[in-house]
């Protein structure tokens, strides 16, 4: 009887998420336009009381420019489907011990039709390559000068949080020392809830697999979801939409990066944070230990993570021998991203002292200010100055396409390898079981649906501004080149490209 609902519950999951994959299709931008009144921010608690969060602000409504009613009434549908035919059956066996198997019977003709199948990192070949892994993977973000002579990734704090009975906790710490030899990092101690692990030790392996479940785990949670869709994109967009007038020159410049961002998010929040949700079901942590964990991320959030070359510094790891090829590939984007922000607004502010001057200039930052945790200022600088408002609006651009894409869409090729990098982790050795591994195959397989491409011409949001129409298509032309040189280089699964990148984090 398991088995049989299960088959029933499958089929009809994977026909759900297949169709909501095909109907998603990327939607025109429309010109800037005026919001009939302003957005007020509530707590995600009173918005949705399934997410009892009240440190979460978001918006109370969402523009009528953004919404598409059958989508919102497609995912309300999804979720109450999550209440009361959720696509889990209790006792069902584990997945197949062979990853392709296990990936061939969760990732059926359907989802290949749509997108192509996961390839395996080289990283995530015998034997597990954890050091390079913190250099050239998505997992880049997390490393950092131990100031003990070692290099760290240190998500111990994860221990704080409730977790799933049965299984083992997340807070973990991995050192990595410099090779100077071989001209590389290698992980060379693990500690974590097995105790202190060298690569000597029996326990070392699944050591390795704890310290990619924990920052996998944090990936997906905080750097993604709390910390881009959260508290970054969502706070700019309400800011943009009610402090900027619909002519406004910045205004222009943002509203291909924040139009859809409310609709988007109320999309996904429930499905994604509520009790049943996506979040609850796949990872490791409970309902509670997943409010806990938002709310204390949120609080804590730093925009400073957005500028890759000063964050790199601060984490002290730039220039110490090793190669940080995932680095060089980001800041090949911020630099594009950047100088188009600078030119931009060189043509309206003929000085730092022009952009003091604007009054809705200086109520936009004083809104971001208050909203986004922990502010802007790190970006800004201490005194308001074009190129310090050039960084500022370049992270925000660099967040919506590059970071996105980076923690979020480009899981693909990484997550659904449970053999090396589990999302749960069981003491009593068992692997996922099948309908918690469906649930991840089907929630990595929606977020690479097509959202507006940032390879398009954006010139007609300038409306009758010729010199604003120019620099977008400027914009266009240089993220060209980049597509034409990166392309010409040496392929990864880690690699980024313009090409797959979206104009914003929204559908």
């Amino acid at each position: 009887m398991q088995n049989l609902e299960w088959a029933l519950k499958k089929r009809l999951w994977n026909a759900l998420i297949v169709l909501k994959f095909r109907l998603n299709k990327p939607r025109r931008i429309p010109k800037p336009t005026s919001t009939r009144r302003p957005i007020k921010r509530i707590p995600i608690a009173q918005h949705h009381s399934s997410i009892q969060i009240k440190e979460i602000l978001v918006a109370d409504y969402i523009p009528s420019d953004e919404k598409a009613w059958s989508h919102l009434i497609f995912t309300k549908f999804q979720y109450m489907l999550y209440r009361y035919f959720p696509p889990k059956v209790r006792g069902l066996p584990s997945i197949d011990s062979d990853p392709m198997t296990a990936l061939d019977l969760a990732y059926g003709p359907g989802h290949r039709k749509c997108l192509h199948a996961p390839i395996i990192p080289d990283e995530y070949k015998e034997p597990i390559d954890l050091g390079a892994l913190a250099v050239a993977g998505p997992y880049f973000c997390y490393l950092q000068d131990g100031n003990d002579g070692r290099y760290k990734w240190n998500l111990s704090q994860l221990n704080d949080y409730e977790h799933h009975p049965g299984l083992h906790r997340l807070g973990v710490e991995v050192s990595f020392e410099f090779d100077k030899g071989a001209g590389r990092l290698k992980a060379v101690e693990i500690d974590c809830e097995l105790g202190r692990c060298t690569p000597a030790d029996p326990e070392w392996e699944l050591a390795q697999k704890i310290a990619l479940c924990s920052v996998t785990t944090h990936l997906s949670l905080v750097r993604h979801f709390v910390g881009i869709h959260l508290a970054l994109v969502a706070q700019f967009a309400i800011t943009t939409r009610n402090k900027l007038p619909v002519n406004h020159c910045l205004r222009r410049l943002l509203w291909a990066h924040v139009w859809g961002t409310q609709y988007s998010n109320e999309l996904v929040s429930n499905i994604l944070m509520g009790k049943g949700g996506d979040f609850e079901e796949i990872f490791s942590l409970t309902h509670k230990g997943l409010c806990d964990l938002f709310a204390s991320s949120y609080k804590h959030y730093d925009i400073g993570v957005l500028d890759p070359e000063s964050d790199a510094e601060r984490r002290g790891i730039r220039n110490r021998g090793f190669d940080l090829p995932a680095l060089k590939n980001r800041v090949a984007h911020w630099k594009v991203i950047h100088e188009h922000a600078r030119r931009y607004l060189e043509l309206y502010y003929k000085s730092d002292q022009d952009l003091r001057e604007d009054a809705a200039i200086k109520a936009w930052l004083n809104d971001l200010n208050h909203y986004i945790p922990n502010g802007v200022d790190e970006l800004l600088g201490d005194k308001l100055t074009v190129e310090g408002m050039a960084k500022l609006v370049a992270a925000y651009i660099y967040a919506g396409t590059v970071e996105h894409e980076a923690v979020g869409t480009g899981m693909w090729n990484y997550q659904l390898w449970t053999h090396v990098q589990p999302v749960r982790i069981y003491k009593n050795g068992r692997r996922e079981p099948v309908d918690l591994y469906q649930r991840l195959v089907n929630y990595n397989f929606i977020l690479n649906v097509s959202r507006a491409p940032l390879l398009q011409d954006l010139s007609y949001l300038a409306g009758n501004d010729q010199a604003g129409a120019v620099a977008f298509s400027t914009f266009l032309a240089e993220l060209a080149d980049l597509q034409a040189h990166l392309k010409a280089e040496s392929d990864e699964c880690w690699k980024l490209h313009p090409a797959d990148l979206e104009v914003s984090v929204n559908s």
